[in-house]
């Protein structure tokens, strides 16, 4: 009797043992399969200014950054690296090394969107040279990393009425930053240049823009908050997006490169694009 029940109490210890190697290979499986998915990640680098960072809201009426939101058009293989910088155009992004840290990261691909900020005064680049060859050195610098770069032309954005505290079109009646065509103009023809894809934000976001109207329109900018008070909007800002204008953005961007010859379209889920009469010419 004593013999069986030691043979029990052995056979329940071997077990228990047999058990808990079980359980540790299984943790040890799945975490080495969970580092191995993330190492494989399809990495996806953006370069932009304001209109990509992220900014972490959690009020939709307050600012978002294209950049924030552009993960959920894509399956989850993809994982997006937002380098995007508030009011940095391709000189400062180079000069401050925002552009070694986003070579550093190691992406697959890089959206390269930047110039809205190239026509400033304090960071001013030359359409027809120096932001060229910025846009040169950042393709021939993701060749180096075997990146591939795509293009993608410049947001649009509204004006403020101080009398109404609304985004309106300009004196034209467009939604047009008329200072950013030759910019857009200068990614598009270097981008041919170089025969990489470029992605059509610039034109495709005015002509949405003004088949909603400006009223509509108006709606996808973000406010100031009066007082840092949650909930107590003051001004609005004419020039950057919420959270539906971000999605607004990001939605274009996406259906510009489905429409593009880039491998990168194969990523898209495709299921997260609204059906909007907005998109159809």
């Amino acid at each position: 009797m004593t013999k069986t029940k030691d043979q029990s109490t052995k056979a329940i210890k071997i077990f228990k043992k047999s058990n808990k190697m079980k359980t540790i290979i299984l943790l040890f499986t799945i975490m080495f399969t969970s580092a191995l998915t993330a190492e494989t990640k399809i990495k996806v680098a953006l370069a932009g200014s304001s209109a990509c960072q992220s900014y972490g809201s959690t009020d939709p009426k307050l600012i978002y950054g294209w950049g924030e939101v552009l993960n959920k058009y894509f399956k989850p293989e993809v994982a997006i690296l937002n380098f995007g910088k508030s009011g940095y155009g391709t000189k400062w992004f180079i000069d401050r090394g925002n552009w070694d840290k986003l070579l550093e990261s190691k992406p697959d691909y890089i959206l390269m969107s930047l110039g809205a900020n190239d026509s400033k005064k304090s960071r001013f680049t030359d359409p027809k040279t120096e932001f060229r060859d910025n846009l040169r050195r950042f393709a021939a610098d993701a060749n180096k990393i075997n990146a591939k770069i795509i293009f993608v032309t410049l947001n649009q954005s509204m004006r403020y009425d101080k009398a109404n505290n609304k985004a309106i079109f300009n004196k034209n009646g467009e939604a047009l930053r008329s200072e950013r065509i030759p910019y857009s103009q200068a990614i598009r023809e270097v981008a041919k240049e170089l025969n990489q894809p470029c992605l059509e934000l610039f034109n495709e976001q005015r002509r949405v823009m003004e088949a909603m109207g400006e009223n509509k329109a108006g709606t996808l900018y973000r406010y100031y908050l009066e007082d840092g008070k949650p909930g107590h909007y003051g001004k609005l800002d004419p020039s950057h997006t919420n959270l539906a204008g971000a999605e607004l953005i990001a939605q274009i961007i996406i259906r510009e490169l489905l429409k593009s010859d880039s491998p990168l379209r194969d990523y898209v889920d495709k299921s997260k694009l609204p059906d909007n009469d907005l998109f159809q010419k």
